[in-house]
């Protein structure tokens, strides 16, 4: 048997020319993750395991112990449930804390904030809803407010909560999207960073309110909010978005870190006036902000320096806090050679002494070591004295007593998802890749980093892969024929799941769910053009996936909030241009959630290459919806003025005189199909450039109509190339079919099997169309799932299938076998390549270091043209539909189909594995990580 190519553990790696390093673990080992990045083996610290995703950590007050805040989706061990983890310092025992009020579906979350009491018999944590803001719907609901713990020999009780109201609109201010259905004259609080506060000999915190632009001053003792300050600087709200807070020695001045106004507000505490402070504000209001994050105090004895993390400028600033000060010099969070952005500091500590300050670089995977006797105050930015590695996304950091805590938000990364679980085995919860990732926290001793610094720096160098790229892709009649690219986004299927039966590669048929049978053309795509059985998708979910797929990185607005809304809710939909379900754009800010290094469709428009779009980041709206909330996968909410011929069309009914085959031909699918009314561009550089025909996110709607509408003009590019000799087709067309999500058995919905078929005709169909046109000599087509979530896979919840189609790509073997490239290669892999073909620069590190799929490219350049297998088209597959009592109907009926990951996904994955597999089992897992 072949040795198994995987993800996330390759081989045991020896550093013999790092022999320094060999204090920190004798043996080295290679773990490759979905951002494209490596781990090496130990790193320093000793990591121990937590719960999902840790955002903040705090110090008691008898520096006896360290709490740490785990905020994310929750894993089996902590019974899918939020907790408080407490390291006891003395014997380096980790006790976990699950707040039974904090379960998946509950109406609360925490978010970010975490701190003692001045006497250390308290702890508090921020509590942020959205669902239920003042905690009226359900006995446990707490609503927006302070959780408040005792704390006793690390040991944690819940007491009580402190709510905290939410904000009215008054003076004109609103909100992002109005909802006639769900009419609110408030904006919720949802608190986030908090600071302890002593005034008038009463205790006091200081919390920053993420959702209503303002911050409190709030009474512990009774709870009354005694001073509100006002955030907001513009008419919508939330707009600002408020992150951490701190609080002067004195107890007179707080400040607050804007997250999406690339400012910090100065606060008096006292008469409530507020101060802005801008860091590195954008030049165009809908660019995106600088993100300031994390914030930390320097010692009295040091100088009056307030540090901020600026996580979307990969910068620290530093600030003066005396009075009329302002901004005095940065910090820049980059690797030796670093020449695109991306490093995303977003934690800070400091040396007991105040020299050193640490930046946690959650896209570096390391921590940024900076020696402040080297700052120059007005000068050029500080550049770091080493990095310390970590593992996957440091999120916090601090220091005690010589050493260095450092907590990660996904270890070590998730594995297979198929295996069984001695904690839960009838709990479809159990494998779903959000509980799959654990967080971490390491003890690291800072003088031993310190006398290590320069290897440890190697290190990261490596990991990050900054060697440069030398990966080319070389053709072998020379040159470089590909002048057009065509990339197809899907949604969230595994190897498994789809190729598993394929017989090439390293499959396990035995989670195959819809294979040959129901997906054809990919299958036979997969045997002509090659196999990829080693791609993994970056993302882990819709959220962050389609935002990997597009910009090769994430922001940490992204990873913050996104195991938060698919938990329980308690965060909107903010991707894909749409953020608390407004549009940035059209409100005229930044969109908090968009990386500052860009999309491809930026990329490309700064370098004069052509692109269209068909769906992505484009939303539409629809003639059958009501509600003025939507996200962009679902649709924006019909303006005044907007007008439909009707909701739907009704079986038999007319199709539009442009879609269908015959073209305006009478509709055969079984379900009504909704009537797009029209689109909008959710970015500015794609105003112009977008099919205003072409609908997004909507599983009623076929993605035949999709291919049908992308073919009109896709033949009028060939024939106008035709008539004029001149190239007319846009050099990149990023296109989304996303019917392969499913509906799961909700009645009067297209079947699961329906679904991916019709997903699966519409990419053979642009295939076959490409292939016989006179692009074909020119042109290369990528296929991608945003995600792999909804699907088992014995390799890795990240692993999924990709295609690369080309003229080029290897041809199989004589005796048939398909040619495979076992390649470990991620969706930034696949960005980065299809920049080099166009000749466009990398965005951000990590496309910069991303390896090209050059071998999907060193064919002879004699690949025939592909013909679609229509076969699911002539015995109606595509067109059927769930009945009224398939099993899991009841619970389909329950989900939100209205835009991609709104359901329970874990729930239904289980709905279509008993709906393809019936009473099968799903096989234990068959190999360990470890």
């Amino acid at each position: 048997m072949k040795p198994r190519r995987l993800l996330f553990v390759v081989a045991a790696l020896l550093w013999a020319t790092l022999p320094a390093l060999l204090a920190f673990g004798p043996a080295r080992q290679l773990i490759w993750l979905s951002s494209s990045k490596q781990l090496i083996e130990p790193v320093p610290g000793q990591p121990q395991k937590l719960n999902s995703f840790p955002v903040t950590v705090a110090l008691s007050p008898d520096q006896h112990f360290l709490a740490v805040l785990n905020a994310g989706y929750g894993t089996a061990e902590s019974n899918f449930q939020q907790s408080i983890a407490v390291l006891d310092l003395q014997n380096n025992q980790i006790t976990d804390f699950p707040d039974a009020r904090l379960g998946l579906h509950a109406h609360q979350s925490y978010f970010e904030g975490l701190a003692f009491s001045k006497d250390g018999s308290k702890l508090y944590a921020s509590l942020g809803s959205i669902t239920d803001p003042e905690g009226k719907k359900k006995k446990d609901d707490t609503g927006n407010g302070i959780a408040v713990y005792s704390f006793a020999e690390g040991k944690i009780t819940p007491l009580k909560v402190l709510p905290i109201p939410s904000r009215p609109f008054e003076g004109g201010k609103r909100p992002t999207a109005k909802d006639p259905e769900h009419p609110s004259d408030v904006a919720a609080a949802y608190p986030s960073g908090l600071a302890v506060v002593e005034s008038q000999g009463k205790e006091m915190l200081l919390v920053a309110d993420n959702l209503s632009d303002d911050a409190v001053l709030l009474d512990v003792e009774s709870g009354k909010v005694v001073q509100r300050f006002d955030l907001s600087q513009h008419d919508v709200i939330p707009a600002e978005y408020p992150y951490a807070a701190v609080v002067m020695p004195d107890g007179k001045t707080g400040y607050i870190s804007l997250w999406n106004a690339s400012s910090v507000a100065k606060l008096d505490l006292a008469s409530g006036k507020v101060r802005f402070i801008p860091l590195l504000p954008p030049k165009e209001k809908t660019d995106p902000g600088s993100h300031p994050t994390a914030m930390l105090l320097a010692p009295e004895s040091v100088g009056p320096w307030l540090y901020v993390a600026l996580a979307n400028s990969d910068r620290i600033a530093v600030l003066d806090t005396r009075e009329g000060g302002g901004v005095v010099g940065y910090l820049a969070a980059k690797l030796p050679g670093q020449e695109y952005g991306g490093s995303y500091p977003i934690g800070l500590a400091q040396s007991k002494d105040g020299r050193f300050i640490y930046a946690a670089c959650a896209s570096l995977d390391a921590v940024a070591v900076f020696d402040l006797k080297e700052l120059s105050q007005g000068g050029a930015p500080l550049l770091p004295d080493g990095f310390i590695p970590t593992e996957w996304y440091p999120t916090a950091l601090t220091v005690h007593n010589g050493e260095l805590f450092i907590t990660t938000g996904k270890g070590t990364g998730t594995g297979p998802n198929n295996m069984s679980s001695r904690l839960r085995p009838k709990d479809p919860r159990r494998t779903y890749i959000g509980t799959l990732l654990h967080g971490s926290l390491a003890r690291v001793n800072i003088a031993e980093t310190q006398s290590n610094l320069a290897e440890l720096t190697g290190q990261v160098i490596e990991s990050n892969l900054m060697r440069g790229n030398a990966d080319k892709i070389a053709f072998t009649a020379g040159g470089n024929p590909i002048r057009h690219i065509i990339y197809i986004i899907k949604e969230n299927r595994t190897f498994d799941q789809i190729l598993g039966d394929l017989g090439a590669g390293d499959a396990d048929p035995s989670l195959t769910m819809y294979g040959q049978e129901i997906t054809p053309n990919e299958h036979k795509l997969a045997r002509q053009f090659g196999v990829l059985d080693n791609f993994y998708d970056s993302g882990e979910v819709s959220g962050d996936g389609h935002v990997w797929s597009t910009a090769a990185i994430t922001t940490e607005y992204t990873e913050k909030t996104w195991e938060i809304g698919y938990r329980s809710l308690e965060r909107t939909y903010d991707y894909e241009g749409i953020v608390a379900n407004g549009y940035p754009l059209e409100e005229g800010i930044s969109d908090v959630d968009e990386p500052s290094t860009g999309y491809l469709w930026g990329n490309f428009a700064r370098h004069g290459i052509s692109y269209r779009h068909y769906g992505e980041f484009v939303a539409s709206k629809w003639c059958n919806v009501k509600a003025a909330v939507q996200s962009p996968t679902q649709g924006t909410p019909l303006a005044e003025g907007d007008t439909c011929p009707k909701p739907v069309i009704h079986k038999g009914e007319p199709l539009p005189n442009y879609l269908g085959e015959p073209h305006g031909g009478p509709s055969p699918w079984p379900w009504d199909i909704p009537i797009l009314s029209r689109d909008i561009a959710t970015k500015p550089e794609l105003r112009g450039h977008f099919d205003p025909r072409f609908a997004d996110f909507n599983i009623k709607y076929p993605d035949q109509l999709r291919a049908d509408e992308f073919l009109n003009e896709f033949q009028r590019f060939v024939q106008q190339r035709k008539r004029t000799g001149k190239d007319a087709l846009p050099q990149f067309t990023l296109l989304r079919f996303p019917n392969d999500h499913t509906a799961g058995t909700k009645p009067d919905n297209p079947k699961p099997t329906a679904s991916i078929a019709d997903n699966d005709l519409a990419v053979g169909r642009l295939v076959e169309a490409v292939s016989h046109s006179p692009y074909w000599d020119n042109t290369a087509i990528f296929i991608v799932e945003d995600d792999a979530q909804d699907g088992p896979d014995h390799v890795d919840a990240h692993r999924s299938i990709a295609l690369v189609i080309s003229k080029y790509s290897p041809r199989p073997s004589d005796a048939g076998q398909p040619f495979i490239d076992h390649s470990f290669y991620t969706t930034v892999n696949m960005v980065r390549t299809m920049e080099t073909l166009l000749g466009a620069p990398p965005m951000n590190n990590n496309d910069a270091h991303a390896a090209n799929m050059a071998a999907l490219f060193s064919g002879a350049g004699n690949q025939p043209p592909f013909d679609a297998d229509r076969s699911n088209l002539k015995n109606g597959r595509v067109f059927e539909v769930n009945p009224p009592n398939a099993p899991g109907a009841k619970e389909s009926m329950a989900m939100d189909f209205s835009h991609a990951d709104a359901v329970d996904t874990a729930l239904l994955n289980k709905i279509l594995w008993a709906d393809r597999m019936k009473s099968r089992p799903i096989p234990p897992v068959r190999h360990t990580l470890r």
